[in-house]
């Protein structure tokens, strides 16, 4: 998984970049078909907002959250993800079954068939 980090109005840290990467690469144990992740932080006066991107087979999972720390924001953004990630991964799982579902044909065992010889 790519994970690509974006700071406005403010100098992002090692520390803070690590901390970032550690816990990004904590949600591939809800979905590991993650293709690529994008972390925006901003700072907004005393406001410390982060945005989640997450690109998936398909779709573009999206989360924020705001508060007075980066890290709080960080995490907050991340729980979000994951409820998100759960969300998708079993529809996911339930479209598969109700494909197959639909593709097989139910097949008759029944002993009083009887088979017709050429």
């Amino acid at each position: 998984m790519e994970i690509r980090t974006t700071a406005r109005h403010f100098e992002l840290t090692q520390e803070l970049k690590d901390f970032v990467d550690k816990e990004i690469n904590r949600l591939e144990r809800y979905y590991d078909h993650i293709i690529n992740s994008h972390l925006i932080l901003e700072e907004e006066g005393y406001r410390k907002n982060a945005e989640l991107n997450l690109k998936v087979y398909g779709t573009i999972l999206t989360s924020q959250h705001s508060s007075n720390d980066f890290r709080t924001s960080i995490e907050g953004a991340l729980e979000k993800m994951e409820s998100q990630l759960k969300k998708y991964k079993s529809k996911l799982k339930e479209r598969k079954f109700r494909e197959r579902k639909k593709g097989k044909e139910p097949i008759d065992l029944s002993p009083d068939t009887e088979e017709k010889e050429f």
